[in-house]
């Protein structure tokens, strides 16, 4: 176990083993100055879910808890493939949890839902909504609109999709799958948000002309991968899935946007028909492009987004940060992942503040406009 040393504003430890969660979370709320406003909590490997959940609940006592599983963790002293990540925050900051299980018959409802019932418990303004979904069971980009529907254009929007082979959520003392989770959340103190990407187009821009959802069958009138694969430079290339698999996490498709940027597409994988699915659904008529992750600007773009969230408190220093990083970027990393955790961690000073992260299948932040999927990114919380 790795423990902070006791703070005011947010403690953060990591564990391994079957007693991981209540150990690193019970450390991280005695490393606090006084008792915990919420607890946050993020597992990876094989584990006993409802134990999880039960004893995250029971070390923060009578403050709220949250959490889900990702595809590995990360905290200040570098990334762990399996155990847990555990932070604690003060009381300075104040929070209300509420879930919606069955949530994948309608995504858009349940998102809304969860959202508007935090936001309700909460009593006071909210600050922020933390979300925490599943981007197995369709489109996270309708849960987003749903919970946007409830916050508002002034509340800004975080998290990500649950990650692992296994996927749950924690919501005070409870496991659950098919659900989404809101956290809304109070702070007398500064909050930041980062949110950064990076990628190199390649080819020349198509036009979408057949979907489905998140199936996307056509490109410029032709069939979805043969034109994917010529536009990267592979025609000819006969692929087996799981070569297909390991290209496609490389080099998601961008849909660019009206201010310059682009909103990156993880390409999951293909059908026997010539289509692609795509992480999150692309309208048809849609303007994409084709693109390639670099090693280097990947790196670039961690330290980014930690930057851009710092810059959002004013001026303060960071006292605490929450990094939902994407998995896929983290398989495109391989042997790479400690020196992204390093790139990510070093912006907020020395000795390194409470910090913890998990990578995730899908991420969200809105700050600005009502769109707030994101794929292939790095999302910051920065606490003041």
């Amino acid at each position: 176990m790795r423990a902070a040393t006791t703070k005011e504003i947010a403690a953060a430890t990591a564990a391994s083993g079957p007693e991981a969660v209540g150990q690193a979370c019970r450390e991280a709320v005695d490393g606090l100055q006084g008792d915990p406003g919420l607890v946050l909590a993020f597992t990876s490997g094989d584990r006993d879910f409802e134990r999880d959940a039960t004893e995250m609940a029971e070390a923060a006592g009578g403050a709220s808890s949250a959490g889900m599983t990702g595809k590995g963790l990360f905290g200040p002293e570098g990334p762990m493939d399996e155990g847990c990540v555990a932070m604690a925050f003060g009381s300075h900051l104040s929070a209300a949890v509420a879930a919606r299980e069955e949530a994948s018959g309608d995504l858009r409802t349940a998102g809304q839902a969860c959202t508007s019932k935090a936001l309700e418990e909460l009593v006071t303004d909210a600050d922020l909504v933390l979300l925490f979904i599943d981007s197995t069971r369709g489109d996270i980009a309708d849960t987003v609109s749903g919970a946007y529907e409830a916050a508002g254009p002034g509340v800004p929007l975080a998290g990500g999709a649950a990650g692992g082979a296994e996927k749950r959520h924690f919501h005070d003392g409870r496991a659950s799958t098919d659900s989404v989770v809101a956290v809304a959340i109070h702070s007398e103190r500064p909050l930041g948000l980062g949110n950064e990407q990076t990628c190199k187009t390649r080819g020349t821009p198509s036009i979408l002309t057949r979907s489905n959802g998140q199936l996307v069958e056509e490109i410029d009138g032709r069939p979805a991968e043969e034109v994917y694969l010529e536009q990267l430079g592979f025609a000819g290339l006969a692929f087996d899935d799981e070569e297909f698999e390991s290209m496609a996490i490389t080099h998601p498709i961008a849909q660019p946007e009206l201010h310059g940027d682009f909103r990156l597409r993880h390409v999951l994988g293909r059908t026997d028909e010539g289509g692609i699915v795509l992480g999150t659904g692309i309208p048809e008529s849609a303007v994409i492009e084709f693109t390639e992750l670099d090693f280097d600007d990947l790196l670039t773009s961690g330290a980014a987004s930690v930057n851009e969230a710092i810059g959002a408190l004013g001026g303060g220093d960071p006292k605490a940060a929450l990094v939902f990083d994407c998995a896929g970027r983290r398989r495109a990393l391989r042997e790479g992942i400690p020196q992204e955790v390093e790139a990510i961690t070093a912006p907020l000073g020395d000795p390194v503040p409470p910090v913890v992260g998990l990578y995730t299948h899908g991420e969200v932040a809105r700050l600005q406009g009502a769109k707030g999927d994101r794929n292939h990114a790095v999302v910051t919380v920065a606490f003041g």
